[in-house]
């Protein structure tokens, strides 16, 4: 009779401990789509899902490199990390607490500066209704002659010092520091394209420009290095019936800007963009 209660408290203990062994880690969960299937969808999409599965740590990173949306919309994802890995398969299993990271494109810096140009337009042109108003009192024809000529764009056509710098062989050439000195805050016009373009210093969505004049892939070269600096793709405010997803080094474009400065060491001439249309 012993024997057969100690058999009968083996079999029930053995039982107890297959049950605990059986049953599931609540801090142990299991991801429904893959890595490559979470890419491309909408970042609130997924990361309401994840929540709803009961991970707890999920952060989410913004990409505002969008111009037009066309194949890339608005929230789409680019990558996702889950302890810094991008590649896992559905059902893989993590920890609730596992650190996950979303990475998602936006038009978010592009509605920004839209916002910062409107309200510096505004400000420009209180600015100079009252400008405008002082000087009226004490001597209009004169007034008005003034405000027409700091309107005015400077082109190869109506001003012979930008042709003129335009055609120059060497960068480093005196006329183009004279230049810059005489018509600095002045808006110029003229064809150029990317001649390179690179991160400005570790951002991922401001650059350094390099532009030449002419078109990209002419066998003669003139003109000045001019240069972007520590700009964003929304500041150039691409214009044009086609505009590009994304633009890099060899786009043609017609390039409105302010003068800036004249750096001679480098030899660069430094442009504040208004206005770059694709051509």
């Amino acid at each position: 009779m012993k024997k057969i209660l100690v058999i009968l408290c083996s079999i029930v203990a053995i039982t107890s401990i297959s049950a605990c062994s059986d049953e599931k880690d609540p801090n142990v969960l299991k991801v429904s789509k893959s890595s490559d299937e979470i890419v491309g969808e909408n970042y609130q999409t997924v990361v309401s899902e994840l929540e709803e599965s009961g991970f707890t740590d999920i952060e989410t990173k913004v990409l505002d490199d969008l111009i037009t949306g066309w194949l890339t919309k608005d929230g789409e994802i680019e990558k996702v990390e889950i302890n810094g890995a991008t590649d896992f398969s559905a059902n893989d299993s993590f920890q609730k607490d596992s650190e996950i990271v979303i990475t998602y494109h936006t038009f978010l810096e592009e509605k920004k500066s839209d916002t910062e140009t409107t309200n510096e337009k505004n400000s420009d042109a209180v600015e100079k209704s009252t400008e405008e108003e002082s000087s009226e009192a004490v001597d209009q024809s004169t007034n008005d002659t003034s405000v027409e000529n700091d309107q005015e764009i400077l082109t190869e056509k109506n001003n012979e010092d930008l042709a003129a710098v335009l055609a120059v062989n060497d960068t480093n050439d005196p006329s183009v520091d004279e230049f810059t000195k005489k018509y600095a805050g002045r808006t110029i016009k003229f064809d150029g394209y990317i001649a390179h373009m690179m991160p400005h210093d570790k951002y991922t969505t401001r650059y350094d420009i390099l532009i030449n004049t002419g078109d990209y892939g002419e066998t003669t070269f003139n003109g000045p290095d001019f240069k972007f600096e520590d700009v964003s793709v929304f500041d150039l405010n691409l214009t044009g019936s086609e505009i590009p997803e994304t633009i890099g080094m060899g786009q043609n474009l017609r390039i409105t800007a302010v003068v800036e400065e004249y750096n001679e060491n480098p030899g660069l001439f430094f442009l504040e963009p208004i206005s770059s249309e694709i051509r």
